[in-house]
């Protein structure tokens, strides 16, 4: 074999336009090997002939079967040394490594497509974004059909079980259908157990997929690419909207990311050709029926409505509608920013913004609208504090010496804050805490003083039904009789 820079010097000399003889002559070397020189594109390498191994030789059937059940270097090593291989760790390296080369690189795969509406793909990816001015964890969820192509992308600021499973629905809804398999990862929202031999899935998945008449299919443990046409978009994601982006808050990343959701699907996919949404036309009709109603089925959502129409929630309190005080209903977070509310025949009835702090009570527009006067203290304290905002230090004080029945005074204030203008209340509550005493009784003695708000009193209706004439008839004769003594 020739030496590199003897390769090198053919080749030079033959672009310079002499004839293989003439370099042969002045190199000193054959003919056949100038030809072999200038035919191979790269310069010759050392490489020594495979040599058969006697002391290898009766134990490769024993290595090829190791190595498919995974064991490293070491391992199939102490193995031979058990079973008599006396030969060099070296060796058994060299023959690990012929075999590792022969194998195929486990990389490599085949493309697999599916039917219209056979297969959807689901995953999701967390990002820092800027919102308001305030670095924020978004997690971003991706439903994909396999078919079409085509995309949903779902915002939320958790990726809690009721965050994947709602952004699952949404994607499920926005396509207008479900298709017939879900290939998913193993997280736990999904499998409880992925271990070969123990797999087990999430039983309120499970659920879902019944309600929704989808048969669910796991990956590969250690093997994501199985999923690869839903994981590939977060690139896309992630380079041209995520990265250098910057929103008001919350509800305007939502919004900006439905239009790049819209101007990815319009997009002529690299593999099929086509723009999804159009190919998409054609896989709709091939999609499985949605249900009547979105799934509602996880048994540690579920909450008992107290007598003052409240549902406590990660401790704090949400109002619901008066109808469902001290029934059990359905709460669930809806992207974590909002608590959806829902009555056991799974119809919504509040959707309240989530509190980041404790302690915090959260009505409805109107909640107690129909009641004289709330009964339990909670509420009672809600409405004080909502008509006296600057009178907290009234509101504490009068409950601490009032400790065995403070709603009654505090109910009695409420009904004298209808009759007197607030200035008049809030002078009251001042004379209170100059001298000590908070009572609904020593509130009324001080207002009284002053006159009640002016209200118009009820109009008279324009008219009023006339009472029935009743004539009177009757023999006054026997009158006459009792008066002469006769009957």
């Amino acid at each position: 074999m020739i030496t590199v820079e003897a390769w090198t010097t053919i080749r030079y000399l033959h672009s310079q336009g002499k004839r293989k003889k003439t370099i042969a002559r002045e190199l000193g070397v054959a003919r056949n090997t100038v030809r072999r020189a200038l035919a191979r594109e790269g310069p010759p390498k050392y490489r020594r002939s495979p040599r058969p191994n006697g002391q290898l030789e009766p134990f490769e059937e024993a290595i090829r079967h190791m190595r498919q059940q995974g064991f490293i270097g070491t391992r199939i090593l102490r193995e031979l040394r058990q079973r008599g291989y006396g030969g060099s760790r070296s060796a058994l390296y060299k023959c690990l490594g012929r075999l590792k080369e022969a194998e195929p690189d486990p990389r490599v795969c085949l493309r697999y497509e599916t039917a219209p509406g056979q297969q959807g793909q689901f995953d999701w990816s967390p990002y820092t974004v800027d919102l308001g001015g305030a670095l924020t964890r978004v997690v971003v969820f991706s439903s994909i059909l396999g078919y079409s192509r085509r995309k949903c992308f779902s915002p939320s600021l958790d990726a809690c079980q009721g965050s994947v499973y709602e952004a699952l629905e949404d994607g499920f809804w926005r396509f207008g259908g479900a298709p017939k398999q879900l290939l998913v990862d193993n997280d736990r929202s999904f499998v409880v157990d992925a271990r070969p031999g123990h797999f087990r899935w999430n039983p309120h998945f499970l659920e879902l997929c019944g309600h929704y008449g989808v048969q669910p299919i796991a990956c590969r443990v250690g093997e994501p690419r199985g999923k690869g046409k839903v994981e590939n978009p977060f690139f896309y994601l992630e380079e041209h909207f995520i990265r250098g982006g910057r929103w008001r808050d919350f509800a305007h990343f939502c919004q900006e990311l439905a239009r790049f959701e819209e101007e990815v699907n319009l997009r002529v996919h690299g593999t099929t050709g086509e723009r999804s949404v159009e190919r998409f036309q054609g896989e709709a009709a091939s999609l499985t029926a949605l249900p009547a109603r979105r799934f509602v089925g996880s048994r540690e959502e579920l909450r008992k409505v107290s007598w003052d129409c409240l549902v406590p929630f990660r401790g704090n309190k949400y109002g619901v509608p008066m109808a469902d005080a001290g029934k059990r209903v359905w709460v669930r977070t809806s992207r974590g920013h909002t608590l959806q509310v829902h009555n056991q025949k799974g119809e919504l009835i509040a959707n309240h913004v989530l509190r980041r702090g404790k302690g915090a009570i959260v009505l409805l527009e109107g909640q107690y609208a129909g009641l004289r006067q709330p009964r339990t203290l909670t509420v009672l304290r809600q409405s004080f504090l909502e008509r006296f905002p600057v009178c907290r230090v009234f509101l504490e004080k009068l409950q601490a010496q009032q400790r065995f029945n403070p709603e009654a005074h505090l109910r009695g204030i409420l009904d004298l804050a209808r009759l007197y203008p607030r200035e008049v209340m809030e002078e009251a509550f001042s004379l209170a805490e100059e001298y000590n005493t908070f009572s609904q009784d020593f509130i009324r003695g001080l207002v009284e003083r002053r006159p009640p708000r002016e209200e118009p009193l009820p109009s008279m209706p324009l008219s009023l039904r006339p009472l029935p004439r009743v004539s009177v008839q009757g023999d006054l004769g026997v009158y006459q009789r009792l008066l002469a003594g006769g009957r």
